[in-house]
C-alpha cells in the first residue's frame, strides 16, 4: 500500500466525524437548555416577588388616601366613604386576593386621584423615562467603553503616570457625587449661568433639547465607572500572551485593538451595560423631578407625596422592576451566545 493510498484509507480523525459534531451539538443545546431553564426560572420567580414587594411596599408608605382624596377639610364620615370606596377598609388578605387577581390580568386597578386606569398611566409616562435612559446607556457605552480603552493603552507598563493619577482622581470625583445633585449643577451651569438648555421640561423648546440635561444628568456616573472598570479589564488584556504576540508580529494598532483586544473587554462591558441601565431607571425616579420631566419619576413621587395613589404606585413600581429583569435576561442571553462559557455557570 502506497502512502498516498493509506492517507486516503486513513479514518478521519475523531473531531471530523458526524459523531463528534453531533456530540457538540447535543452538548450545545444541553447548555441551552440548563441556561433557558434557570434563568426563566428565576424570572419567574423575581416576578412573583415584585408583584407582591409592589403590594406590601404601598402599605408602608405614611399617610392615608382617603383622607388625601377626600380632603382636609372633609368629616370623618366623608372619609369613611371614601375609604370604603376605594376598597381600602378590607381586611389585609382580601386586598392582597383582589390584586392579585387583577394583576394576572394585567390591571393594577383605577387611579384613586385621576379615575384612570393605573397602567394607562404608567404607559403614558414610560416611553419618557425609557428614553432619556436609552440615550444615556448608549453615552455611557460609547463615552466610557472609548475612553477606558485609551486610558488603558495611554498608561500601558506605567507610561504616562501623570495621567493615569488624573483620570482616577476625576473618575472618583464624578462617582461620589450623586446623580440629583449633578443634575442640580447641571441645571445651575448650563441653564442658569449659560442660559443653553431650558432648566425642566417644556414644549417651547421641543423634546430633544429638554432632554440633554436630564440625560447628562444620568449618563455622566455610569461614563465614570465603566471607564474605570474597562481601563483595568484593558491593563490585563494587553499583558496576556496573545496581545504579546499580535505586538511582536507588528500587528497594525487597529487591527491590534479593534480584532484582539476591544472583543475581550466586551463581556464586561455588556455586564455593566445592563447593570447600569437597570439602576438609571431608578436613578431617573430622582433625576426626573429636578427637570420636571414628564417620565416615571415624576409620576411616582406625585403618587407618593401628593396623592397616596396606590394604584399608580404599584403598576410604575412594578414595570420599572419588570423592564429590569427583562434586561438583566437579555444581556444574560448576549452574553452566552459571545461567550458560551457562561451558559454553564452561575451568573450567565
Amino acid at each position: 500500500m502506497t502512502p498516498a493510498a493509506t492517507l486516503v484509507d486513513d479514518p478521519p480523525p475523531p473531531e471530523a466525524t458526524p459523531a463528534a459534531a453531533g456530540h457538540r451539538a447535543g452538548s450545545q443545546f444541553a447548555l441551552w437548555r440548563g441556561f433557558l431553564i434557570r434563568r426563566l426560572g428565576g424570572a419567574a420567580a423575581n416576578v412573583v416577588l415584585l408583584v407582591l414587594l409592589t403590594f406590601f411596599i404601598v402599605q408602608l408608605i405614611p399617610g392615608d388616601p382617603a383622607t388625601a382624596i377626600a380632603g382636609d377639610n372633609a368629616t370623618l364620615e366623608q372619609v369613611e366613604t371614601v375609604r370604603h370606596e376605594l376598597g381600602l377598609d378590607q381586611p389585609i388578605l382580601a386586598q392582597l386576593g383582589h390584586y392579585l387577581a387583577g394583576v394576572a390580568h394585567g390591571d393594577f386597578g383605577q387611579s384613586f386621584r385621576y379615575h384612570l386606569p393605573a397602567t394607562q398611566i404608567v404607559r403614558n409616562a414610560a416611553p419618557y423615562t425609557l428614553s432619556i435612559a436609552a440615550l444615556a446607556v448608549v453615552l455611557v457605552l460609547v463615552l466610557g467603553v472609548g475612553t477606558g480603552v485609551v486610558v488603558g493603552i495611554a498608561t500601558r507598563g506605567d507610561r504616562n503616570r501623570w495621567l493615569d493619577r488624573a483620570f482616577t482622581w476625576i473618575t472618583s470625583l464624578v462617582q461620589s457625587i450623586p446623580p440629583y445633585l449633578q443634575a442640580t449643577l447641571l441645571v445651575l451651569v448650563f441653564a442658569v449661568w449659560l442660559s443653553l438648555f431650558p432648566p425642566a421640561y417644556t414644549l417651547a423648546y421641543g423634546f430633544w433639547e429638554s432632554a440633554v440635561l436630564p440625560v447628562a444628568a444620568l449618563s455622566i456616573g455610569g461614563i465614570a465607572s465603566v471607564a474605570r472598570i474597562v481601563r483595568r479589564e484593558t491593563g490585563v488584556v494587553q499583558e496576556m500572551d496573545f496581545m504579546r504576540t499580535a505586538r511582536g508580529w507588528r500587528l497594525p494598532p487597529l487591527v491590534r485593538y479593534a480584532k484582539h483586544l476591544l472583543p475581550n473587554i466586551l463581556t464586561t462591558a455588556l455586564t455593566l451595560a445592563g447593570i447600569i441601565l437597570t439602576s438609571m431607571l431608578g436613578s431617573a425616579l430622582i433625576v426626573e423631578t429636578v427637570f420636571a420631566w414628564p417620565g416615571l419619576g415624576s409620576t411616582v413621587i406625585q403618587a407618593i407625596a401628593v396623592d397616596k395613589d396606590y394604584p399608580v404606585i404599584q403598576a410604575a413600581v412594578f414595570f420599572i422592576g419588570f423592564i429590569s429583569i427583562l434586561i438583566t435576561l437579555a444581556i444574560d442571553t448576549v452574553l452566552g451566545i459571545i461567550d458560551p462559557r457562561t451558559l454553564g455557570t452561575g451568573h450567565g
